[in-house]
């Protein structure tokens, strides 16, 4: 039986969040999640910390057009909707979520509407597209498998809105098995956070969160790594990268330079499928000293057609 709080600010729907793995969160436990690895979730669970998604643009503006995507949707379907404006969770499991909208007495009584607005490159490279059959990315699938185990309700709907202009309805029911798949994961999820045993990093994934995790030090700690060897063939991995972006970093200021002899005082160069900008960027005083003026340089190269 799930728990409902109606939430009546952001910082206490934020602490119910950190206490469970969320609907938003679960595909992370099959590494699946776009946004959070299963390390970064566990080190985070583990410090009671919110998991907080970098929204991009497309997710900030997403947000702003929830209501009238959803409206429209509503009323090409003959939907009453309303926002569903609760937390709920199933304590016993540690599992919550949160929702967009409810279909009020619709087919099957009431329902969910999930509503996501979707570039059109981004349903080319991750929906699948068939005619009329469409299928949404595997983590936005987890998530409403999530919400409809939490709230116990029979069917959602993932409602899409594709380049401002173009609507898809996928309808999706509980389906048993991924429901006892994401029990089992939370279940053993949990038992390694409460033993304090985390998984393995996903070095190249989990690289800024790594470097988050170790920021703190302990003045004058000295350990001896020279027995080490992985120790040194990753330092010497690490000078190999360091001397090739150098490397790079110095024929790319060699190639401005000898553009900018190209062309002078111009602001702006034109030329056969690119161009170049180097506008002049006046001084500006940032608190207590004088960041000095310079100009603004950048190639585009044009798409081609």
């Amino acid at each position: 039986m799930s728990e409902i709080f109606k939430t009546t600010s952001t910082e206490e729907w934020q602490r119910l969040r950190a206490r469970d793995i969320t609907s938003t969160e679960s595909a992370a436990l099959f590494g699946l999640s776009p946004y959070v690895t299963p390390f970064e979730l566990w080190h985070r669970k583990r410090a009671g910390e919110i998991v907080e998604l970098e929204p991009n643009e497309r997710m900030k503006w997403g947000t702003r057009l929830q209501d009238p995507i959803a409206a429209g949707i509503a009323e090409d379907q003959g939907w009453k909707i309303q926002r569903r404006a609760q937390y709920e969770r199933l304590p016993d499991r540690r599992l919550g979520a949160s929702f967009d909208f409810t279909i009020l007495g619709g087919d099957g009584g009431d329902g969910l509407l999930e509503v996501k607005n979707v570039d059109p490159l981004v349903l080319r490279d991750e929906w699948v597209v068939d005619d009329d059959e469409v299928e949404a990315p595997p983590h936005i699938e987890m998530q409403v498998q999530h919400q409809l185990m939490v709230s116990g309700l029979r069917y959602a709907y993932i409602g899409a809105l594709v380049g401002g202009n173009r609507a898809f309805l996928i309808r999706r029911e509980p389906a048993a098995e991924i429901h006892e798949s994401i029990l089992a994961r939370a279940g053993d999820f949990w038992r390694s956070v409460d033993a304090g045993n985390p998984p393995k990093p996903d070095f190249s994934r989990d690289a800024d969160f790594i470097a988050r995790l170790y920021r703190d030090v302990r003045p004058g700690r000295v350990i001896d790594v020279s027995g080490d060897a992985e120790v040194a063939e990753l330092v010497a991995g690490y000078r190999q990268h360091k001397a090739a972006i150098d490397e790079h970093e110095a024929g790319r200021k060699e190639i401005k330079a000898r553009l900018l002899t190209k062309i002078g005082d111009a602001e702006k160069a034109l030329g056969k499928g690119f161009s170049i900008s180097a506008g002049a960027v006046k001084s500006t005083r940032v608190e207590a000293y004088d960041r000095a003026g310079y100009r603004d340089f950048r190639v585009t190269v044009k798409k081609s057609k």
